[in-house]
């Protein structure tokens, strides 16, 4: 077979794998886009090289001409399908993002080819890259067809398909090195059912027990699937091919045995229905797609290149997402599937099915257009979504609560308001107290971080609607206890004996405790007056800074962090709440005890105090620096604390120099030589006393301003010097 054997009248058009888009880099880092076109390269008579060019499908004119350099200054990205290079005449970077991968892999193959013709013929560019534009011409369909060739190895032509020529095959199929030549391979194999005669094949040859064309025909049919044709994938997954295929594919000669993945599928897999599905395309569609599926992740995981694996991937997605929109057009299947819902008990394994399956349409939703994943949901809420969601939460299968918190985060990020109404109205907010308790109390993996990104989304404030006050109100009302109670109770032990009535409630776990601060943290920051009075009137700072006496470490961090944020705030409210109550204490006792060694509680808590320094909140500065600046002085090895002195004292000379009015100097002087021996030692006494001691702060802030003499006698003259121009004026 031939390569004009594969040409007839009827050749599709190729054009598509050339239309890209013409980006500029601007001067403020963002990309322009300078239009859609085609590109090909052309032989430059002007420069005597050959060139991108990029023709405008609007109206023929020139989006780009790039002389193709011989340096290496080209990049793929974007998975590749974009060529980008810093242009050296115009000093700025050029992208071009095709549509398709496959002509990214033509036009990359041309720029590369070029650059070897350049490297190869030294004075003959110019005779050169005529050649290689020669090779590469692209100028209509017919043109292009031809690409599908493998450089300079002549048109691929295929034996016929028997055990004598199999090494040729298998051959030609491994050595195919272009993605043209790919293309071409595959429509081969497709053509004229050579697919289904070479599995012919393996078939004759397992049953004569051939080991050397077992080991053949596993690397044809692996050779196949790398050819990375979706078309070609359509033929080697229907029915009637693919036992014969994952067939071959047990014979991998780098494992120690056969894998004997037919059996599997054959006799393990079983096709769940939890609602019938009476469309059979629906469910070929749905048996196609646990094909692919099994065959990416299970028979050729190992050996899979990036292109493959992800070729197969949105197959699957493909198929998944065909499949929902053609149930959600069915009027009587998601009837059913409610009706099964309220009709099973949740401890039934029948149930927990069903909500698996719904878990699963759910996030399949988020690849659907938006205006499909709204009717989704929509239909879903309309036929009881909560109401069977509240029951699933509250299921005593740890499996069918992560769904359910799943289908909850799903419905959250396409429309907060629907479930916030639904909480809101709800009797005796079960769903809402769910949620609450299961923050609170539960132990199971995944489900308290799920609740905690629940939480967040229904109190997020940003949204304008009116079912965000309410909710907000229930949730201080009836709930935010639950929360500051747990932390309450963190250091609280159980009663050796079991005589109590009342034993202790069983204190939340250290992962618990961490979650429920970075909640609080989140109401702090965006909750406001809510939040501010309710610390206020609880004590909550107090309580969640018992943390600090845990033996975990991020525990005592934390606490820390939530500190940090009310501090954050910059609120006056929050200062002297802190400082009213000395709650600064356990931490500085936390980081002393610490000492200097190098973690996250060391770090945050020298930023924290770094934070004050910078903002200048002089409040707690002179709190700092009052009751804790002897710890601080034996911190060096971060100046943090030396420059929290400083502007400590910076604060004070303000202070110092607001002198009552009609007070001189030596007065103030001699006021503070009265004062002195009430407060200080028997070393200090008298004015003298008192103006050395005022001279050796004066002297220590003139330090800590670090100004020369030089400096002062610049200002000076500089002044005397505007004086006397002034004069002179």
């Amino acid at each position: 077979m031939t390569s004009s054997s594969l040409r007839d009248d009827d050749a599709p058009d190729y054009s598509y794998m050339q239309r890209v888009k013409v980006y500029k880099l601007n001067e403020n880092g963002t990309w322009d886009d300078k239009g859609t076109g085609h590109v090909s390269v052309e032989y430059m008579e002007q420069s005597d090289a050959a060139g991108l060019v990029v023709i405008s499908e609007e109206d023929t004119s020139t989006l780009l001409i790039h002389r193709i350099s011989r340096d290496d200054i080209y990049q793929r990205q974007g998975a590749d399908t974009i060529i980008s290079w810093l242009d050296p005449e115009i000093g700025t970077d050029i992208a071009i993002s095709f549509q398709e991968a496959i002509g990214c892999n033509y036009i990359w193959g041309q720029i590369q080819t070029v650059q070897e013709e350049y490297c190869s013929s030294k004075g003959e560019v110019a005779r050169a890259a005529r050649r290689v534009v020669d090779e590469f011409d692209v100028s209509g369909p017919k043109a292009a067809e031809d690409c599908f060739q493998d450089s300079g190895s002549g048109s691929i032509e295929f034996p016929c398909p028997d055990m004598n020529n199999l090494p040729e095959v298998v051959k030609i199929i491994t050595d195919v090195s272009s993605p043209m030549a790919h293309e071409k391979v595959a429509a081969c194999l497709v053509k004229k059912g050579y697919l289904r005669k070479l599995l012919d094949v393996f078939r004759t040859i397992e049953d004569l027990e051939d080991a050397e064309g077992l080991v053949l025909t596993f690397k044809a049919v692996k050779g196949i699937v790398l050819l990375n044709d979706t078309t070609l994938f359509e033929h080697l997954l229907s029915d009637d091919t693919v036992m014969d295929v994952v067939g071959a594919l047990e014979y991998d000669p780098e494992l120690p045995a056969k894998q004997d993945h037919r059996a599997f599928l054959r006799d393990s897999v079983v096709f769940k229905e939890v609602v019938p599905i009476t469309d059979p395309a629906v469910r070929a569609k749905i048996h196609r797609t646990y094909r692919i599926g099994y065959l990416k992740d299970v028979i050729l995981a190992r050996v899979l290149d990036d292109a493959t694996f992800s070729t197969l991937s949105s197959l699957m997605l493909f198929n998944n997402v065909e499949v929902t929109l053609t149930l959600l057009n069915d009027p009587n299947f998601f009837q059913e599937l409610f009706s099964r819902l309220h009709s099973h008990e949740p401890s039934k394994p029948e149930w927990q099915d069903l909500i698996a399956f719904l878990q699963e349409l759910c996030s399949i939703a988020k690849y659907l257009q938006p205006v499909h994943r709204q009717q989704l949901f929509n239909t879903l809420i309309c036929n009881g979504l909560f109401n069977v969601l509240t029951l699933a939460v509250g299921a005593p299968v740890p499996k069918t609560r992560l769904f359910a918190l799943d289908i909850l985060l799903s419905s959250l990020h396409q429309e907060p308001s629907t479930l916030r109404n639904f909480l809101n109205h709800q009797p005796n907010h079960e769903l809402f107290g769910l949620l609450i308790s299961g923050l609170v109390t539960s132990d199971q993996d995944g489900v308290q971080e799920q609740t905690l990104e629940i939480l967040r989304l229904l109190l997020d404030p940003e949204s304008v609607e009116t079912s965000v006050n309410l909710f907000l109100e229930t949730f201080y009302d009836k709930y935010v206890d639950q929360l500051v109670g747990a932390l309450a109770q963190c250091l609280v032990k159980q009663p050796e004996g079991g005589d109590s009535s009342t034993p202790a409630r069983p204190p939340s776990s250290a992962s618990t405790l961490g979650l429920i601060v970075e909640l609080l943290c989140f109401c702090v920051k965006y909750h406001s007056y809510r939040i501010k009075y309710y610390v206020l009137r609880n004590n909550v700072v107090e309580k969640v800074l018992k943390l600090t006496q845990r033996p975990e470490k991020f525990l005592v961090v934390a606490a820390v962090r939530f500190m940090r944020t009310c501090i954050g705030l910059k609120d006056e409210f929050y200062h002297r709440y802190l400082t009213k109550n000395n709650l600064f204490e356990p931490v500085m006792d936390a980081f002393v005890t610490n000492g200097d060694q190098y973690n996250l509680l060391n770090s945050s808590v020298i930023e924290m105090v770094d934070f004050i320094r910078r903002e200048n909140i002089k409040s707690l500065i002179v709190h700092l620096m009052e009751n804790f600046g002897t710890k601080f002085e034996n911190i060096t090895y971060v100046e943090t604390f030396q420059e929290l002195k400083i502007r400590y004292e910076q604060l004070q000379e303000g202070r110092g120099m607001q002198l009552p009015p009609g007070t001189t100097a030596p007065e103030a002087l001699a006021s503070a030589a009265r004062l002195l021996p009430q407060t200080a030692g028997p070393g200090f006494r008298g004015i003298e006393a008192a103006a050395a001691l005022c001279e050796q702060r004066t002297q220590r802030r003139r330090e800590a301003r670090m100004m020369d003499k030089d400096e002062e006698d610049y200002f000076s003259t500089g002044s005397d010097d505007d004086e006397e121009e002034r004069s002179a004026g």
